[in-house]
């Protein structure tokens, strides 16, 4: 633990923010999507035409070894915050997850950066490079989890979302923590005390309020788009393309579902598909993902990249839950080839997506970017947006 202090504490975030800013295309916009780290969330600011930028980043930390306690853990957790520069700008929550190793399997813990003000790099690409009248979207997830909150913005969270372990299973030990590591002492009840706060994806919302006295100094409206869970914005962006495609004179029938880190929003756009993204393989969300294609008009097409999730456990979804979705193609159906060998244990790399995608024919000509006001319309009068709410 001694080492992640001193992992964390080299981290300058404005660089960070300013690398950020680096990747986006040169050129002028009429928006920009601020927000939680959600593949649709990339692929509705593409239909827009808009950069995405994230509120938060991940850096991985070393392992928290069994032997350790609680109170070690919150301690070198604490003094890595406090030595993070602008420490004042950001917080920082540590999630360690016994269960869920991340998609490189070598990893227990990692520490979310969220940044609770808007950073300068960001603030002058918004002052560049926005168009007049440009409007500034937020997508937040609003999931909630249990923290153990400490000082200097710091918060400890054991357990995630990505092992479809309820936050309080990850406390009691339950049959799929136990078939996870064969120890529970891991487990212990002498955390202090817990409380319900929100998930390490949200956003701050000391970052949501500069962005809105920033917005507002410069006549730009700042709109909110935030989900329960990641299945709901997924549903809600692929149906806003389908109906983006069939505005613009395309049969929008053939629907490409990424998961994890297969994830390709260009040649998505490109090639005219409608895109939905599962945030990890796990049972839950391909049965969210079974719900919302039997409730849609049938697609010809259903192409999925199930990316193996590398472990064993019974929360995670089959390969036949996955060739389930692909049948209810009304005409070409089916799972990547090579993401059915390498399911459920082996790996996949993120370019396979790419490699896949790229194969598809050009959708010409382009369509021009869905208006902004029009798209969140959309979204909030979806059929399949229980758990969405557009502000």
């Amino acid at each position: 633990m001694t080492g992640r202090g001193r992992t964390v504490r080299a981290l300058d975030v404005e660089a960070v923010a300013e690398w950020m800013v680096a990747q986006v295309p040169p050129g002028r916009y009429p928006g920009v999507v601020f927000g939680s780290a959600h593949g649709s969330a990339v692929h509705l600011a593409l239909a827009m035409g808009v950069p995405w930028l994230p509120a938060s980043f991940d850096v991985p930390t070393p392992e928290i070894a069994a032997g350790d306690r609680p109170a070690a853990w919150l301690a070198n957790g604490e003094e890595a915050a406090h030595g993070i520069a602008s420490a004042d700008d950001i917080t920082v929550r540590q999630v360690f997850d016994p269960v869920w190793r991340g998609w490189s399997g070598s990893t227990f813990a990692y520490a979310v950066i969220r940044w609770r003000r808007l950073p300068l790099p960001y603030q002058e690409f918004l002052r560049d490079r926005l168009e007049p009248g440009a409007q500034v979207v937020v997508v937040r997830d609003v999931s909630r989890w249990m923290v153990v909150t400490g000082d200097y913005g710091y918060s400890f969270q054991l357990g995630s979302r990505a092992s479809g372990l309820t936050p309080g299973e990850y406390y009691t030990g339950g049959h799929a923590v136990r078939l996870s590591e064969g120890r529970e002492e891991w487990f212990g009840n002498d955390l202090p005390p817990r409380e319900d706060g929100e998930g390490d994806r949200s956003v701050e919302r000391g970052f949501i309020e500069d962005l809105r006295r920033f917005g507002a100094a410069r006549g730009w409206p700042v709109r909110q788009v935030l989900f329960r869970h990641p299945d709901v914005l997924s549903g809600a962006v692929a149906d806003l393309y389908r109906l983006w495609l069939r505005a613009g004179g395309r049969p929008g029938n053939r629907l490409v579902v990424e998961c994890g880190r297969l994830l390709e929003p260009w040649h998505v756009l490109r090639a005219g598909l409608v895109p939905y993204w599962c945030e990890h393989p796990l049972h839950g969300s391909v049965q969210a993902l079974q719900w919302w294609v039997a409730g849609s008009e049938p697609y010809n097409s259903v192409e999925v990249l199930a990316e193996p999730p590398g472990l064993p456990l019974p929360t995670m979804a089959q390969l036949g839950e996955w060739e389930a979705v692909a049948a209810f193609a009304a005409r070409r159906g089916g799972v990547d080839r090579r993401c059915a060998r390498a399911y459920p244990l082996g790996a996949v790399p993120p370019q396979h997506a790419t490699s896949v995608l790229r194969g598809h024919p050009y959708d010409l000509p382009y369509l021009p970017p869905v208006d902004i006001t029009e798209a969140l319309h959309a979204m909030a009068q979806g059929t399949h947006t229980d758990g969405l709410l557009v502000l």
